[in-house]
């Protein structure tokens, strides 16, 4: 991904309604090192979200990641603690208001994964089904067959 693709995809990606919650001042700069290499900031304030190609230097913390892993960990394919343990995402500055942030940009779980879900539960149900009817019947049928 390109530079200018990574910050719009951030910003598509950002929850608005949960940004209303959050009631403190918080200015993340995020340094994206490999492809796409460049910096952004994500702020809040006053419930609002700001998502801008530029340096913050006052921020709260200083987010170090590849644009890809940050496209990993906002997909939720990865998490942001997988990501500090491999080394692929480093923090300066404040760790908590960093995965304050990141958290607020994580795209929501699919309804079509919670409808799978619920679909296998509902065929794995139905096997149970069909095995409690299958032995029932076997005997029944020795019983006739006696």
């Amino acid at each position: 991904m390109t530079y200018e693709e990574i910050v719009a995809f951030v910003e598509k990606n950002i929850k608005k309604t949960a940004v209303k919650k959050v009631e403190n001042h918080t200015a993340v700069e995020f340094d994206i090192y490999g492809e796409g290499e460049g910096a952004f900031y994500i702020e809040i304030e006053g419930g609002t979200a700001t998502v801008a190609p530029y340096e913050y230097y006052d921020h709260d913390a200083k987010v170090f990641i590849t644009g890809d892993e940050l496209v990993k960990i906002i997909k939720n394919e990865k998490s942001v603690e997988e990501s500090l343990s491999e080394g692929i995402l480093m923090v300066e500055g404040n760790l908590e208001a960093a995965q304050e942030m990141l958290g607020l940009v994580k795209a929501p779980v699919k309804k079509e994964t919670a409808k799978k879900s619920a679909a296998s539960k509902s065929v794995s149900a139905e096997k149970k089904i069909v095995k409690a009817t299958k032995s029932p019947k076997s005997k029944i049928a020795k019983d006739i067959k006696k």
